[in-house]
């Protein structure tokens, strides 16, 4: 969970920050300023409400500050209050970011190269390729298969390398750009290694319900591919089944190129999961079964009857 603090009681002529420690981003509030050496070490993302401030906090975790000016702590003497009170564990768990929100939210944030830098993520050609991820975590019976790395968490961000190669997608004709086959693959492989990675058992399983992602620009071959997804979903093996949602990016050169969003019923375990397969072959049978019926009454219709 987050933890905003505020270590000692503030002069008038001091900046705030909440959440210190380790960060990659300011949260600044539009209206406000910062100083430009601050503005030159963080990456800076502006805020219009506290609302947003709260969801940039739930997200980034440890990796972000809130910054504010005494000028603009002067113009605004509640904001301290109203944000520690937005921010809190309790109000997270109570009110927790719903699918949209989250995924404008995610829109907002600059790739975090701070964090990236050194790690086992690669970011330029010449940097060495992760490991792909266990072929368990995107329920994938072969490893050629797997097309994402073992993740980097930050705050509640988990990034992943995309890969190219697998024996399981053939296209037609070699490219210089991504197919946007193999696109779709990966992020829905990032989707099933972050439910699992937030808690989803390794015998759970996800239904798909909702598959919606957006195409802005061509992904090249010849760079490293990096997928960044958030959910807040929370499971273990005791949960009930429940509605699961992550937001996914692929970026490369720090720009997002695809977004996607996906929901699905999380099935805590294959038992369940053969439950609501059952359930779903019994609503399939009855559509088929009135479909066909709609069709035989058209047929058996008398040809003047259907002129009339």
């Amino acid at each position: 969970m987050i933890q905003t603090t505020i270590e000692a009681p503030l002069k008038q002529n001091q900046n705030q920050n909440l959440n210190p420690g380790r960060s990659s981003y300011i949260i600044l509030f539009e209206g406000d300023n910062i100083s430009e050496q601050l503005s030159e070490l963080l990456q800076i993302v502006r805020v219009r409400s506290i609302d947003e401030a709260a969801g940039l906090l739930n997200i980034l975790g440890d990796s972000c500050k809130l910054y504010l000016s005494p000028e603009y702590r002067l113009e605004h003497p509640d904001l301290t209050e109203k944000l520690l009170a937005a921010a809190s564990p309790e109000e997270i768990e109570d009110k927790p970011l719903d699918i949209q929100t989250a995924n404008v939210l995610m829109q907002k944030l600059p790739l975090d190269l701070k964090s990236l830098v050194g790690s086992h993520i690669a970011l330029r050609p010449e940097d060495p390729k992760p490991v792909p991820i266990s072929k368990n975590q995107v329920h994938k019976n072969s490893e050629s298969n797997v097309l994402i790395s073992e993740p980097l968490t930050v705050g509640k961000l988990h990034y992943f390398n995309m890969f190219l190669d697998t024996t399981e997608l053939v296209f037609d004709h070699p490219s210089d750009h991504v197919q946007g086959m193999l696109i779709l693959e990966a992020l829905r492989q990032a989707g099933i290694a972050t439910a699992h990675l937030q808690g989803l058992p390794m015998n759970g399983k996800l239904a798909l319900l909702f598959y919606d992602t957006n195409f802005f620009s061509f992904i090249e071959t010849g760079s490293p591919i990096i997928l960044r997804s958030f959910s807040n979903f929370y499971a273990d093996e005791n949960s009930e089944n429940m509605d699961y949602f992550v937001c996914i990016q692929a970026m490369q050169w720090g720009k997002v190129c695809t977004e996607t969003v996906i929901k699905a019923l999380a099935c805590i375990n294959s038992q369940r999961r053969e439950k609501i397969n059952k359930q779903l072959e019994k609503i399939a049978l009855r559509n088929k079964t009135n479909f066909e019926a709609k069709i035989n009454q058209i047929l058996e219709t008398k040809p003047t009857e259907r002129c009339a």
